[in-house]
């Protein structure tokens, strides 16, 4: 299914955007009878993917609305990232400030971004807070009683360490999964759908599993598109009777089959937590039974844990993956061994596992790979770097025992993971709001001309991480992709803790079919409440297919770098020295060339050339999206942050 994210830059945002392929045409109000469903979304969008947010909603309200079905919304969105819409303010998105406000869906009002019809302002709340989401579920379900629920919670998500960003009331913070559990506590929700990355683990489940009936969660990043609202919508409104468990099925059905052709990897999965106990106890006997094996077992597992299924977080792990890897290096163990049969018996059960689907991006190997993912995914580092635990931070060690403390599988970890001398990541503390934000952002007239560039970031661990690919890295948050979202710019957001070393940003030309060649200019700031500066004003960078890194068998960034190609050129680096290095030294974004090259691998080189193919092809065959910006090329960015 074909996603449209489109957007006229002409200080509002003027196209609303829909699952393709969806009716979504306009349903008369709900009225009388009995209501099936309550979709309660709680939409914590004041952060880098804000601009999604408002699509998303548009695609609940293209769905129509049903009496068996309401959809309401808890919203939130980011007054820095609107800005970036040539200087959007609220009613860019029909509202008058940018306070948190509660909509129901009803079909009423004229089709605007945003709410079409009236929403109720609940003032600024802390969306990280539990509070603020026990209150909103009920609230929803006071006021929509309905015989089952589903909640979406829609955001950034990094699986164990935390999910939902509100930078205007919390900053860098996150909630802690323990806090969502506190939330969830007694909330009555039938099935609970995180539209959010990473967050498909055993770390979850064993605090939110018992509190709700399902779940359905992705181990993997997800595009910054996330779910396909409209086409969920219109299939539960097509069968308001579906079960919890049949309602899960939809959501991963539908999620998958709106990217099949995509660029992007993606996973989801869904779970009856009706049968959680069976699978928590399995880990607890694997844990067990592993931690009375090492140090002699140590080797084995660090093994299977590298040749094992693993994501954008690297100790992310997926337990099938694990398991199938690790029993022959065990074998002759046969306590061990039924041990783990057991443990991946309870996670494939049909039971318990109500669907799982992986599809690698269009290309081949896929950006990444998921080939070998099964449902759920397990806290299990290699101790090969990188994949080992941070020094500091919520990737820690420390901070992994302080959430999952006399936990089998936790107490199996710390022993492992300390008693095989692992080492970790060295980190640094930016501070809880002076983090490194950049936006890449170019002339606004490249979007009517169907230029396509990219934001690309070289993070520490020599991995490329591209906002297209997904919203999250290990180091930090996206913004959604341009082409997706129709804008001229992308973002980068760096965590507060970091890790040690070299982040080399670069623009990448993808595509440029009527020679555009767009000029470009890098927007950075170390603090969030002061203006952002820009790299390069006023000589503007240029892009263009004069000299195509596509035509270079051997590409390498060090070439980038030195500028061998008008398509790919290097724009900054910021370099983090280890601690105790004073953090003065780490604010400096340079344009100066790297003397350490971490450069393309070969499985890189061809996954790239093939999704460039891709998207060349696509561009081909499809119109380049309008822009009413005709006037001279204008960057915009906000002064402070939570501006009004």
């Amino acid at each position: 299914m074909t996603r449209i994210r489109q957007a006229l830059l002409a200080g509002v945002l003027l196209a609303a955007a829909c699952g393709g392929g969806d009716n979504g045409g306009t349903n008369p109000p709900p009225g009388g009878g009995n209501r099936e469903w309550t979709v309660m979304v709680y939409m914590a969008a004041d952060n880098s993917l804000a601009a999604q947010g408002v699509f998303d909603m548009d695609e609940m309200e293209a769905a129509g609305v049903t009496g068996s079905i309401t959809t309401v919304v808890q919203a939130e969105f980011s007054p820095d990232v609107i800005a970036q819409y040539n200087g959007c303010d609220a009613s860019c998105f029909n509202r008058p400030n940018f306070n948190t406000f509660r909509y129901e869906i009803t079909g009423q009002g004229t089709d605007v971004n945003g709410p079409n019809g009236p929403a109720t302002d609940i003032g600024n709340v802390d969306m990280t807070n539990p509070t603020t989401l026990k209150n909103f579920i009920d609230y929803a379900k006071a006021t929509y009683p309905a015989n089952h629920y589903l909640l979406v919670l829609w955001n950034h998500g990094g699986g164990y360490t935390g999910l939902i960003q509100d930078q205007t009331s919390s900053g860098s913070g996150l909630m802690s999964v323990d806090e969502l559990k506190t939330a969830l506590t007694g909330s009555g929700i039938d099935v609970l759908d995180f539209d959010m990355c990473l967050m498909a683990g055993y770390e979850t489940l064993v605090k939110v599993g018992d509190l709700v009936s399902q779940v359905v969660f992705s181990e993997e990043v997800v595009p910054g598109a996330g779910n396909p609202y409209a086409s969920i919508i219109d299939g539960l409104q097509a069968d308001p009777t579906m079960t919890p468990r049949e309602v899960s099925q939809l959501i991963v059905d539908r999620f998958d089959a709106s990217y099949q052709g995509d660029k992007a990897s993606t996973t989801i999965s869904a779970y009856d937590m009706a049968q959680l106990q069976t699978f928590l106890s399995a880990v607890n006997d694997v844990g067990t039974e592993l931690s009375a094996g090492l140090p002699a077992v140590g080797t084995e597992v660090s093994q299977a844990a590298a040749a094992s299924q693993k994501y954008t977080i690297p100790e992310l792990t997926d337990i099938g993956s694990f398991v199938d890897h690790l029993t022959p290096l065990v074998a002759g163990q046969t306590q061990l061994l039924n041990k783990l049969a057991a443990l991946k018996t309870a996670a494939t059960a049909p039971a318990f596992r109500i669907a799982s689907k992986a599809r690698n991006g269009v290309g081949g190997q896929g950006q990444p790979d998921v080939t070998g993912s099964t449902g759920i995914n397990i806290v299990m580092p290699s101790g090969l770097d990188p994949d080992v635990f941070n020094a500091t931070g919520s990737r820690s060690l420390a901070a992994y025992h302080a959430a999952y403390n006399g936990l089998a599988w936790e107490s199996f970890i710390s022993s492992y993971v300390n008693g095989g001398g692992q080492g970790t990541t060295a980190t640094i503390d930016q501070g809880d709001g002076t983090q490194l934000e950049t936006y890449l952002v170019w002339d606004n007239n490249a979007i009517a001309a169907g230029a396509d560039v990219d934001f690309w970031v070289l993070e520490p661990d020599g991995n490329l991480y591209i906002p297209y690919v997904g919203s999250v890295s290990p180091n930090g948050t996206f913004s959604s992709d341009s082409r997706d979202a129709g804008v001229n710019f992308e973002g980068y957001l760096t965590n507060r803790y970091v890790q040690v070393g070299e982040y080399k940003i670069y623009a990448n030309l993808w595509t440029d079919p009527q020679d555009f060649r767009p000029q470009y200019d890098l927007a950075y700031r170390t603090d969030q409440t002061v203006d952002f500066q820009l790299l390069y004003a006023p000589n503007f960078p240029q892009l263009s297919t004069v000299n195509s890194v596509e035509n270079d068998p051997t590409p390498t960034l060090a070439e980038a770098e030195n500028g061998a190609y008008t398509d790919l050129q290097y724009v900054a680096i910021q370099t983090y020295p280890a601690p105790p290095a004073p953090l003065g030294v780490a604010r400096g974004l340079s344009r100066r060339p790297s003397t350490n090259h971490h450069d393309l691998t070969a499985a890189q080189v061809a996954t790239i050339k093939k999704l460039r193919a891709t998207r060349t092809e696509e561009g081909t065959q499809s119109t380049p999206r309008p822009s009413t910006q005709l006037g001279p090329w204008q960057l915009t960015f906000p002064t402070r942050r939570g501006a009004q």
